[in-house]
């Protein structure tokens, strides 16, 4: 039996204890300082033997005893176990780091409360402390410049204008040339351009760092003309609709607990494919960009579907291991970031 360090470990301290968090598994566990000096020699497989003669000055049944909390704990894994399987995975495609990787893994599956829970957590939170002003005026300024007016009658401000998020959906189905519509808007294909280094690279209808692309489009159809239920992934290029998965779906589990997306006509999901980006820029912070761009993609196809009538609303409450098994998209390398979910409006805002 052989082990090694996972790869997906990080350190905090709390009330004098070291905590270590395996941000991959999202697990954490108090460590002795001395855990760490063993885990620090362990980049590579070692067998136990190996490791007993690493470290002589602790007796043997002593280090055994360490090498198995830290096994339970998964800051150590055993060779050929699917953990280890998982941390060879991370090791090979995950190329922003540690500080990305803690940000992205230990943020995934978290817990939501909706409804009053809800209502009254923020009502304890008012308690507590005033929410901070959401604008800021130029007030105090020695210099200030008044622009032009913008007349919000006049295209594209109309549309944008009257973009709202409306969760009180009709039964209603979407047409499928407005479901179409909003694919196109968000993520379709309009050009590719050849560069002599990067090869051929799609250009769509938002910008892309580096004309990566990292985005793939999935919708979950449940009253849509024309649409059998199912999963289905959007051809960008060719603009059409695999079938991923047939039937029903459970919405309210997908979508954090959230009652009022199961009644939507489409639920669209952004898929980020991480080594797409990754190629071209090593550089941690380009999780930021990939996650900016979910936004760019996001706004577009809200904006076809106020053109259609549609409301879209993002959410960013997500079970990602329920709502990414559902659509067979890889582990580690992609991760489903947002949602859209479409519908035709009752007449009440929200």
């Amino acid at each position: 039996m052989k082990f090694r360090r996972a790869a997906s470990l990080a350190a905090t301290f709390d009330h004098g204890h070291i905590v270590l968090h395996n941000f991959l598994s999202r697990e954490r566990f108090s460590c002795p300082a001395k855990y760490l000096e063993i885990m620090a020699a362990l980049d590579e497989w070692h067998s136990a033997e190996e490791l007993f003669d690493c470290f002589p000055e602790i007796d043997r049944k002593t280090l055994a005893t360490q090498l198995s909390d830290m096994v339970r704990a998964r800051a150590l894994l055993i060779k050929g176990s699917p953990d280890a399987v998982r941390d060879e995975q991370y090791r090979r495609e995950w190329q922003w780091g540690e500080a990305a990787g803690f940000f992205h893994f230990s943020t995934r599956q978290t817990s939501f409360i909706t409804g009053a829970p809800a209502r009254q957590l923020i009502r304890k939170r008012k308690a507590w402390k005033r929410s901070p002003p959401l604008y800021q005026g130029n007030r105090g300024f020695k210099h200030v410049v008044p622009l032009p007016y913008t007349d919000i009658t006049e295209e594209p401000f109309a549309l944008m204008r009257r973009r709202r998020s409306r969760r009180q959906f009709s039964q209603v189905p979407i047409p499928l040339e407005a479901l179409a519509d909003c694919l196109f808007s968000g993520n379709g294909i309009v050009e590719v351009i050849e560069d002599k280094d990067f090869g051929k690279l799609p250009l769509s209808m938002t910008p892309s760092g580096g004309a990566r692309n990292p985005f793939e489009l999935y919708v979950y159809a449940q009253n849509v003309s024309g649409l059998k239920s199912g999963v289905y992934h959007y051809g960008a290029a060719k603009r059409d609709l695999g079938l991923v998965r047939a039937g029903r779906l459970d919405v309210p589990a997908m979508l954090g607990t959230q009652k009022w997306p199961a009644k939507a006509g489409a639920i669209i999901f952004l898929v980020a494919h991480f080594p797409r980006t990754m190629w071209k820029y090593h550089m941690p912070m380009t999780y930021r960009v990939v996650m900016m761009e979910a936004g760019f993609i996001g706004q577009n196809i809200a904006l076809a579907a106020t053109y259609h009538g549609l409301s879209a609303i993002p959410s960013g409450a997500l079970n990602e291991d329920l709502i990414e098994g559902y659509l067979g998209t890889p582990a580690v390398e992609s991760a489903v970031v947002l949602s859209m979910s479409l519908g035709k409006p009752q007449d009440q805002d929200d």
